[in-house]
């Protein structure tokens, strides 16, 4: 058996594309394998949306963290 992989961006379109491979000649079954964020990139997200903060010292830290 040939497997073939597609990556989808846009996951609002993920059902409609799914049904839409399925109605193809010759495809037998669909999967669906959802990827995880690892750590890097949720923290790279954090970076893009300026999800970041600063502190001149530990004891400034501390305090923004109880503010």
């Amino acid at each position: 058996m040939t497997q073939l992989t597609v990556s989808i961006e846009d996951a609002s379109m993920l059902d409609q594309i799914r049904q839409a491979i399925g109605l193809l000649r010759g495809v037998t079954s669909v999967t669906l394998k959802r990827q995880t964020k690892t750590g890097m990139d949720r923290a790279i997200d954090d970076i893009k949306n300026g999800r970041v903060y600063e502190a001149s010292s530990v004891e400034d830290l501390i305090q923004q963290c109880k503010a």
